[in-house]
C-alpha cells in the first residue's frame, strides 16, 4: 500500500508540473506582446530603423509625407493607441496591415519614434491660385464648405484657412482627409478632443449612422453626417460606438485631380486669409 501511495503521489506531482509548464508556455511572450511604455534610446533607434525600412516609402524618411500623408507628431493628435491600431490593422484607402510583418514590440517602437518627430509644415506653394479657384468650383468643394459667405456649411468654413493652415497641411487635407485632424479647444468637460473625428454608430435597434463628431461627453455624443444633419445619441442606447481616425466624410481628391490641379487648389486655399 505504501508503494502504491508513493506512486500516486509521484503521478500527481508529474501531472501538476505538466499543467504548470503548459500554462507558462501558453502565456504571451513578453518580448512579443509587452508594449514599450518608456522607450529607451535603443528602442527609439530600433523604431527609427523599422520606420525607415517599412514605412518611409509612403511617409518619407522624416515622416513628412511622400506617397502617403505627413505623419510627423501624429500620435500626439490621434493618440498612441489609435496609431498602434492603424499600424497593426491597416486602414481603408491604401494603408496595409503590418500585423504579420511587425510584432507588438516593433510596432510600439515605431510609435515611440513617431512621438519624437515634431509636426512641421514643409509644404510650398507651386500652383496658380486663380486656376485653383476654378478647380475648387468644378470639384464641388462649395457643396460642403463656405468661402466668404458662399457655399454650404456641411464642412468647416474656409474663408481664413490660408491664415490658419500651411500649404503642407492643406495638401494633406486634399489628398488624405481625416489623417491629420486639428486639436479642438480644451474644455474641462470634454478634454482635448480632435475636431472632425469620424464616428461610426450602431444603435441597439440596428440603425447605422456615420459622421463627424460635433461634441461628446461621458454620456452623450453628437455627430453630423455627410448631408449636414445632426444626430444626438445617449451612449447607453448604442450597440456600437467606433472612432475611426484616418477616415472622413470628405472624399479624397487623390487620383481625381491631376498633380497640377492639386497644386493649383492648394495655392487657392493658401490664398484664403479673410478680409485684409
Amino acid at each position: 500500500m505504501t508503494a502504491i501511495r508513493r506512486l500516486c503521489i509521484l503521478a500527481l506531482i508529474f501531472i501538476s508540473w505538466a499543467l504548470f509548464r503548459n500554462s507558462i508556455s501558453a502565456r504571451p511572450n513578453p518580448k512579443q506582446d509587452s508594449p514599450v511604455v518608456n522607450p529607451t534610446a535603443a528602442d527609439l533607434e530600433r523604431g527609427k530603423k523599422t520606420f525607415e525600412t517599412t514605412c518611409s516609402t509612403c511617409h518619407g524618411l522624416d515622416g513628412g509625407g511622400a506617397m502617403g500623408p505627413n505623419i510627423q507628431g501624429i500620435p500626439f493628435r490621434l493618440g498612441a493607441d489609435a496609431v498602434t491600431s492603424v499600424i497593426k490593422n491597416g486602414m481603408s484607402g491604401g494603408m496595409p496591415s503590418f500585423s504579420g510583418q511587425l510584432d507588438a514590440t516593433q510596432i510600439q517602437q515605431v510609435v515611440g519614434y513617431l512621438l519624437t518627430l515634431s509636426h512641421k509644415d514643409t509644404g510650398t506653394i507651386a500652383g496658380d491660385a486663380a486656376k485653383g479657384k476654378d478647380a475648387y468650383q468644378s470639384s464641388g468643394c462649395a457643396g460642403c464648405h463656405i468661402v466668404s459667405g458662399q457655399g454650404s456649411g456641411v464642412g468647416p468654413e474656409l474663408t481664413m484657412v490660408g491664415q490658419l493652415r500651411g500649404p503642407g497641411y492643406l495638401r494633406n487635407a486634399v489628398l488624405y482627409p481625416g489623417t491629420d485632424l486639428p486639436q479642438a479647444r480644451v474644455f474641462l468637460e470634454t478634454g482635448g478632443l480632435l475636431d472632425y473625428m469620424f464616428i461610426h454608430v450602431v444603435t441597439k435597434d440596428g440603425h447605422v449612422f456615420d459622421g463627424t463628431r460635433v461634441s461628446e461627453d461621458s454620456f452623450r455624443i453628437v455627430i453630423k453626417d455627410a448631408a449636414g444633419k445632426f444626430h444626438s445619441f445617449q451612449k447607453s442606447d448604442l450597440r456600437e460606438l467606433k472612432k475611426e481616425p484616418g477616415k472622413s466624410v470628405m472624399p479624397s481628391f487623390k487620383g481625381k485631380l491631376s498633380d497640377a490641379q492639386v497644386n493649383d487648389l492648394v495655392a487657392y486655399l493658401a490664398s484664403l486669409k479673410g478680409a485684409q
